[in-house]
């Protein structure tokens, strides 16, 4: 009896032994993704008995005929293998455009820093003058640059370039996504000390208050901008008596300064009794249907001279 059960361990023995040096010769062959994936369902089964496996295996058997019998088997590792490499070609294209769009940012960046700065200080200087004209008048105004979004440098958070797959070692980078067609010249005005600055635009002023703004605007632009001759056309239309004339004097001794650039001022009126400088000349133009086909210049001159003598008879 003895050496019954001492046969029957020998071959017990020798059966787990080569059960292990299969094992062993399966693990050697499996890749690091497996023998993890082994050890997860360990872990998720907890023991697993001699009989769970033989279940396990015929599922297993029992789908692959399955496959097998509906002529897909061969075609389906064929895809697998194939959208496999064309994922493993697109992640290294992916990698190639966020490293591409990371230097793209960067330069983008470092272009803003040569010209936003000049930009800001254009701005604040035709704004500081600005404010000076609307204080001249009694009212109030600024300009300042408007920027598209509620920020002007966001961060992203990005892989460093040593393609560490650690999560934990993603920096912060800056990004620059801002929508440069939105950016413009904000103006804002008040023309009453009671009222606090509103936008220009068609609906919160008159067209008068616009006219003002606006002429007082260019006006501030005048010492930034170098140009032989400027022309204003008819920017007193819309104006009631005393902004005309707050205008008019403004333009008047911008046009007038020395070293100012030479002003056409064309308007189809005037208001009497308006301000004029030495250094402006009127000419008066006519035109319509009742004006004769020709002129006699001569006797026109000679006419005008004889009007004040003989209104003085």
């Amino acid at each position: 009896l003895y050496e019954q059960a001492e046969s029957s361990y020998n071959l017990a023995k020798a059966k787990a032994k080569q059960c292990l040096e299969e094992t062993r010769k399966l693990t050697d062959e499996m890749t690091d993704d497996e023998r993890q994936a082994v050890r997860d369902e360990q872990a998720r089964r907890g023991r697993v008995t001699l009989e769970d496996l033989e279940i396990e295996l015929s599922t297993c058997r029992q789908r692959l005929s399955m496959a097998a019998n509906s002529g897909l088997s061969s075609r389906i590792m064929e895809q697998y293998e194939e959208r496999k490499q064309r994922l493993a070609r697109m992640e290294s294209s992916v990698l190639e455009l966020e490293l591409a769009l990371r230097q793209t940012r960067k330069r983008k960046l470092r272009l803003r820093e040569r010209w936003e700065k000049p930009l800001d200080e254009i701005v604040q200087k035709i704004g500081t003058k600005f404010s000076e004209m609307f204080d001249q008048i009694g009212c109030m105004g600024e300009v300042s640059l408007q920027r598209s979004g509620d920020g002007v440098v966001a961060t992203d958070a990005v892989q460093p370039d040593d393609d560490d797959d650690d999560d934990e070692q993603r920096v912060m980078e800056p990004r620059d996504d801002q929508d440069y067609g939105n950016w413009g010249v904000e103006i804002r005005v008040a023309f009453r000390k009671s009222e606090s600055l509103q936008v220009l635009d068609n609906h919160r002023q008159s067209g008068g208050e616009r006219a003002v703004s606006t002429i007082l605007y260019l006006q501030s632009m005048q010492h930034m901008v170098s140009a032989p001759f400027r022309v204003v056309d008819e920017i007193n239309q819309g104006m009631d008596q005393s902004n005309e004339r707050m205008i008019h004097e403004i333009v008047v001794n911008t046009a007038c300064r020395a070293g100012s650039s030479q002003y056409f001022l064309i308007t189809p009126k005037l208001l009497p009794d308006l301000i004029y400088h030495p250094m402006m000349k009127v000419l008066c133009i006519f035109n319509g249907e009742w004006q004769p086909t020709s002129l006699n210049f001569s006797k026109y001159i000679s006419d005008a001279r004889r009007r004040p003598a003989a209104a003085a008879r």
